[in-house]
């Protein structure tokens, strides 16, 4: 690994901690009414799942970036940042697009959910803590950040590294529908990771539920693939962060 893959290994973890630090609000807040195993302080559990996180997202990035290489992914504007004959190219257009559909997107989870799935499966059955706006607000830096390391630079990358190490393509040759299959399967799993939570909340999990769960939570997450594949990780970041700060701070109070 060059050195310029090393500082970008170090820069994607400086900001992963980053993101990790802003959900801690959060979870205090969702466990401050939650019993947990032999009393453990909730701040103990917070700062040992903390630093697990730390770990194994360090070698989710080292992992990914390593990938990258065969797929034709990118981190195109940190790249620009470590790598001195990388120019930095920051498109406004790509910007612009990438939010405008992020917010065009979260106005259609909200509207499913309270127009479709909420007729159709009730109110939940069991209230969780509802945190702050403020803590909300930083959990979307979590999301935007932490959540694209995992899912697209590890997650998408490996997939598309898989298919392409198998059928011996690289770069430019590698057919769009092993991209495609890598965005409908990590936004498949990522509503997968939403299910344990339903259950909570519901009491339990029918098939509305699953679908409710897979549908909302994997909508954003095509448009957060696609913008990693055509644009880069920094623009899949931002449109994943400016989702949650549309969905939570400004469209569902709308609503609820």
């Amino acid at each position: 690994m060059g050195k310029w893959r090393l500082k970008l290994v170090l820069l994607l973890t400086l900001l992963n901690i980053i993101g990790i630090l802003t959900i801690i609000p959060y979870e205090y807040a969702l466990m401050s009414k939650e019993s947990t195993p032999g009393n453990i302080p909730n701040y103990l559990i917070i700062v040992i799942n903390s630093i697990t996180q730390v770990i194994y997202m360090f070698l989710m990035i080292l992992i990914g970036l390593r990938l990258q290489k065969r797929t034709g992914l990118n981190t195109s504007i940190l790249n620009g940042l470590v790598y001195p004959e990388y120019k930095v190219h920051i498109s406004k257009k790509g910007l612009i697009n990438s939010i405008g559909v992020a917010l065009m997107g979260s106005l259609i989870v909200v509207l499913l959910d309270v127009f479709i799935f909420s007729p159709l499966i009730g109110d939940p059955i069991k209230q969780l803590p509802s945190p702050n706006w403020w803590q909300g607000l930083l959990a979307s830096i979590y999301g935007g950040i932490t959540e694209e390391i995992l899912l697209r630079l590890f997650g998408m990358t490996l997939i598309v590294w898989l298919l392409a190490r198998i059928t011996k393509k690289k770069g430019d040759s590698i057919p769009n529908s092993f991209y495609w299959i890598a965005i409908l399967f990590t936004s498949l799993l990522f509503g997968i990771g939403h299910l344990p939570a339903a259950a909570q909340v519901f009491d339990g999990l029918s098939g509305m539920i699953v679908i409710r769960t897979l549908v909302l939570n994997g909508i954003l997450g095509l448009w957060f693939g696609y913008v990693y594949w055509k644009r880069g990780l920094e623009y899949a970041i931002i449109a994943h962060m400016s989702a949650d700060i549309f969905i939570h701070a400004l469209i569902t109070p709308l609503f609820y």
